[in-house]
């Protein structure tokens, strides 16, 4: 078997020497049978060894050829005594449910000519070799095995349990997994008890550990691999890889894995919300080096195992559409070019988007009404019994001038408003079974003016002449801020706008085109460009 670690032979060949020498379970290379290595305890002999450990008792014999040993009653402390797994007691060992949410299940009936069936796991349910998970969208299960090693399949995933052995009453644990397909995260030996072993085979290859955090994801040609604490073994196409922690690797179907590559960093999440009023909820990831795609769970408890969503999306940006309100944890990484996921990251945030706020109708956003009492309407929220009202002078809402409960949806203001700009918002509000009121967010905010819109013009105070197709109008000048506005319709020929003008002037004066039927309409105009209601004056234009 190669070694590809990124290192120089030298290196390499250390790493692999000092794995050897640390662990207690090896390939002999003889013989290609697992071997025990036991270190050899203050008053152990190879006669009582091999009492309590061996199914044939006799076959210390064996071990003392193997070996090399002369005395079979005076062996060094320390020595490590090499045995095969072949000789060792052994029952099968088991694996248990300790945590089960969303849709998990165990397959039954797999073989042919039977479909296989899928049963729901229960928490605490025992699982012994052959036993077939299965998990659908956010869900998640976690498995303990006979040693404390705990392995969390995350969604739209299937594990195998393929071998769990318990040799000589415990003294050591073997554990092979078959990651068909999905993620799993494994936290292997926490005790470091010398002479377990686990192994993960995906399609494409086999991570092998002894005491470490590490993960791996699996489909049917690739395996990605991330270490997160002690060191794994990568194996494919006969060659190996030593992935120590803080790096990852892949392996495609087929081929050597490659060299490890550096996991990336979690992600920094201080200036990610923590407070959201309203749906979706977007979270805007800060920029990283080398990071090609972002996946989020959101969970409602900081282990992140009862998931409510999880996505992975191309951009910086995780968008979650439909959540409940309430108290959350957002678990978030990274994945760089090759798929690797890097280190996790998790974040707390509220949401409180229910009742959803209804839609502002009137004033709309930046209305100006004349009216100092204006009517405010808003849409229907399904399910809400009430609103809550608030009309204010600032946009922050510091200064609230009227604030109402209503049960329509509709209100006029109760006390006269003067001329200047307010600010109107509106939530929901749904009664709880004791009574109580939960009211939703404010979700928009709207601008509006009251400002009276200006008076129509006295048409005593215009003087309008008409000769010889020539029209002539005198008046006095408009009021402060005011200025006129003039526009004459041609009845006769149904013409409109045949001359309009607007200014401040006092005289006027312009030829008309048609004869017949004619209408002027003067107006006063605000700043704004808001007009007064038009005062009308009509007259005939005759030929010469």
């Amino acid at each position: 078997m190669k070694v590809s670690a990124g290192l120089n032979k030298t290196a390499a060949h250390s790493i692999l020497i000092a794995l050897y020498a640390f662990s207690t379970l090896s390939v002999h290379a003889a013989e290609n049978d697992m071997i025990w290595r036991y270190a050899m305890h203050p008053g152990d002999n190879l006669i009582h060894f091999s009492r309590a450990h061996l199914i044939n008792p006799n076959d210390w014999v064996k071990l003392q050829r193997l070996n090399h040993i002369k005395d079979p009653y005076r062996i060094p402390i320390g020595f490590l005594l090499q045995v095969p797994l072949t000789l060792v007691k052994q029952v099968p060992a088991s694996a248990q449910a300790v945590q089960v949410s969303g849709q998990v299940f165990l397959q039954q009936g797999a073989q042919a000519p039977n479909p296989p069936t899928l049963v729901p796991l229960r928490l605490g349910q025992a699982l012994g070799p052959g036993a077939t998970l299965i998990t659908k969208d956010n869900s998640k299960v976690t498995l303990q095995f006979a040693d404390g090693t705990l392995t969390s399949l995350a969604s739209n995933a299937k594990l195998v349990l393929d071998t769990m052995s318990l040799y000589s009453g415990g003294a050591m644990v073997d554990t092979k997994l078959r990651l068909q397909q999905g993620q799993a995260e494994t936290v292997a030996n926490p005790k470091h008890i010398k002479g377990n072993a686990m192994q993960i085979i995906t399609p494409s290859a086999v991570a092998a550990v002894r005491g470490t955090k590490f993960r791996v994801d699996a489909d049917d040609t690739h395996t990605l691999q991330a270490t997160l604490a002690g060191q794994v073994s990568l194996q494919a196409a006969d060659n190996e890889v030593i992935v120590n922690a803080g790096f990852g690797s892949q392996a495609e179907k087929g081929k050597p894995p490659m060299p490890p590559t550096v996991l990336l960093s979690a992600i920094d999440t201080t200036s990610l919300n923590s407070q959201f009023t309203h749906l979706p909820v977007v979270f805007d990831m800060p920029n990283q080096a080398a990071a090609v795609s972002w996946q989020g769970k959101v969970a409602t408890d900081v282990t992140i195992n009862q998931l409510t969503a999880e996505i992975t999306s191309a951009k910086p940006q995780l968008v979650f559409e439909d959540i409940p309100d309430g108290h959350y944890y957002l678990s978030v990484h990274a994945r760089d070019a090759y798929g690797i996921a890097g280190y996790e990251s998790v974040h707390a945030f509220t949401l409180n988007a229910q009742p959803f706020a209804p839609a502002l109708v009137s004033p709309g956003a930046g209305e100006r009404t004349g009216d100092v009492r204006p009517m405010f309407k808003w849409k229907t929220v399904a399910n809400a019994q009430a609103y809550q009202l608030d009309i204010a002078k600032d946009v922050d809402f510091k200064h609230i001038i009227e604030q109402r409960r209503i049960e329509n949806t509709e209100y006029q203001a109760v006390q006269s408003l003067p001329p200047a700009t307010y600010y109107w918002r509106v939530a929901s509000i749904e009664m709880q079974a004791d009574g109580r009121d939960d009211q939703g967010p404010f979700d928009q905010v709207a601008q509006f003016s009251v400002r009276p819109i200006p008076s129509k013009p006295d048409l005593h105070q215009f003087w309008i002449d008409v000769a010889d197709n020539r029209v002539n109008i005198h008046t006095l000048p408009p009021a402060d801020g005011l200025s006129y506005q003039f526009n004459l319709d041609n009845d006769a020929n149904q013409q409109k706008d045949v001359w309009v003008k607007r200014s401040v002037e006092t005289d006027y004066q312009f030829l008309l085109k048609e004869y017949g039927k004619q209408t002027l309409y003067i107006r006063h105009a605000d700043s704004d460009g808001v007009v007064s209601a038009a005062t009308v004056y009509e007259f005939y234009a005759y030929p010469e």
